[in-house]
């Protein structure tokens, strides 16, 4: 029988290990490596192989999602399936948008959905707790390519082209940190572009956000 290989990425040493001894009592499951931060993550996945990549959040350096986002440029091939203590719609969708095949909430499961989670991920199936909807899902996943194309969208005139430029970051997952790394600006210079954003658009939040890039016209 195949195993599906997995490497797990916590910075919390204790979760990686509780993860490693449940996952090793599965017979179909190997965890072939750990890094304990986003950074770590990329720089395994270049010299190692697995099938999934068990990401948190919320890390070091680069976060789990902007570290989905590289992993996924090196190794399109992997699936992603977060595992974190962010329950935020506005995350999940960041990090479906970045390319995660599913999204888990610790406390929301149970270990026999865990083992059933990683088995319908390597099946190709996109799997999260908390649930959202089939309809919401399918859009989200319509829109998985071609987000970056926000820049020439006639639609969103009120917005400047660097404005433009720091929206199709949001869209696909990117941080305010990133983001500035990314454009080679000030971080507080971004807050003030996506408050800009937020005031043309009748925004609040960067769920809104997405979820307005989500229902452009396409």
């Amino acid at each position: 029988m195949s195993q599906i290989r997995i490497l797990i990425v916590d910075d919390n040493f204790v979760a990686r290990r509780g993860l490693r001894s449940f996952l090793q009592t599965e017979s179909d499951i190997a965890v072939v490596g750990e890094a304990s931060t986003g950074r770590a993550a990329i720089d395994w996945v270049k010299g190692n192989d697995a099938d999934i990549v068990l990401m948190d959040v919320r890390m070091p350096d680069t976060d789990g999602i902007g570290a989905t986002s590289e992993i996924l440029k090196l190794r399109p091939e992997l699936k992603v399936l977060m595992i974190t203590v962010v329950d935020e719609q506005a995350t999940l969708l960041r990090a479906l948008l970045a390319g995660a095949k599913g999204y888990l909430v610790y406390g929301q499961f149970t270990p026999e959905q865990l083992i059933e989670a990683i088995r319908a991920t390597e099946a190709g199936s996109t799997v999260t707790i908390p649930q959202i909807s089939p309809a919401l899902l399918e859009n989200i996943k319509s829109h998985l390519t071609g987000v970056q194309d926000i820049t020439e969208m006639e639609s969103m005139e009120p917005l400047t082209a660097r404005e433009k430029e720091i929206l199709s970051l949001i869209a696909i997952g990117k941080g305010n940190r990133e983001i500035a790394d990314a454009l080679d600006i000030e971080e507080k210079t971004v807050k003030n572009h996506i408050n800009n954003i937020y005031s043309k658009l009748q925004l609040k939040s960067r769920y809104e956000a997405i979820s307005y890039i989500l229902r452009r016209p396409d």
